[in-house]
């Protein structure tokens, strides 16, 4: 009688448990969770950190994601530290997770851009990884030459039932406003949608700007299309004096809801203050 009596407690406090796990939002025990790492990070040699946002969408179970790191031009411990490890998600958490690289900083004249890679890996049986590979980027500064770059951006969108209603773009700025922590290496805002349908592309210089400069940005198609799933930018970018990084606003348009692992393009040219490296990148909408 008594072993069958713990059986049955044993058993009630399973389904209870299952059940509490079942009411958090997206908790459900069959819906997989997605994660999905930043294409590419650049930061100044002297920045000190470079971040890496883990973005998660979609499904709010319990779940983990590894990461490895390996070396590619930049190379540990002389230009970088960071060891592979895991990334965790209680139920219910929908929070992104960072991976924080030690950037070494140097007075050697080095390669303008040199790189490592972060990728995902082993996810739990209720993840599932939908874009997997980060580029970090270190700019060197110990040169005379001043440099601007862009980096891929990936947005990781929360399936929806009906597309969000179109929302006006702010007139646009002749100017706009460099990264709070541009030492982060992460853009002001995290490539979710913002207010009005709003993403953020970023760009850096290898050294801060003694004066303002100025580059010119703009859009170009890809798999998505001006007009019909993003707005257009085509126009001088002011830089102040002192920003490394600076996020410009791009807005999605509903009908790039629908889409997965497509994306657009961004290019910067005529930098006032230097030159271009690496001047074009790739804006994909995840989902």
């Amino acid at each position: 009688m008594l072993p069958a009596l713990g059986a049955a407690v044993t058993a009630l406090a399973a389904v209870i448990a299952a059940s509490a796990v079942a009411d958090l939002p997206g908790a459900a025990a069959d819906c997989q969770r997605s994660v999905a790492i930043d294409p590419q990070v650049t930061v100044s040699e002297a920045a000190g950190t470079l971040t890496f946002t883990v973005y998660t969408a979609s499904c709010a179970a319990a779940g983990s994601v590894a990461y490895t790191v390996t070396d590619g031009t930049a190379r540990r411990p002389g230009d970088y530290q960071l060891a592979s490890g895991v990334l965790q998600w209680p139920a219910g958490d929908t929070g992104s997770r960072q991976i924080r690289a030690t950037v070494s900083g140097d007075v050697l004249t080095e390669a303008l851009l040199e790189d490592f890679t972060v990728t995902l890996g082993s996810p739990s049986q209720s993840v599932r990884i939908v874009s997997a590979s980060g580029r970090g980027r270190i700019f060197d500064d110990d040169t005379q030459l001043r440099a601007a770059t862009i980096d891929h951006r990936l947005c990781l969108l929360e399936p929806r039932t009906s597309p969000p209603p179109p929302t006006a773009l702010p007139s646009p700025s002749p100017t706009t406003k460099p990264d709070p922590d541009p030492g982060s290496g992460t853009p002001a805002t995290p490539c979710t949608i913002e207010s009005g349908n709003i993403i953020s592309s970023p760009f850096g210089l290898n050294t801060p700007l003694t004066a303002d400069a100025t580059v010119h940005f703009r859009t170009s198609d890809g798999d998505l299309l001006a007009g019909l799933d993003y707005v257009a930018v085509d126009r001088t970018i002011t830089i102040p004096a002192g920003a490394t990084t600076v996020a410009v606003p791009i807005q999605l348009l509903p009908h790039a809801f629908t889409q997965q692992g497509r994306h657009f393009d961004v290019v910067i040219s005529s930098f006032s203050g230097g030159q271009v490296v690496s001047g074009s990148a790739r804006v994909t909408v995840w989902r």
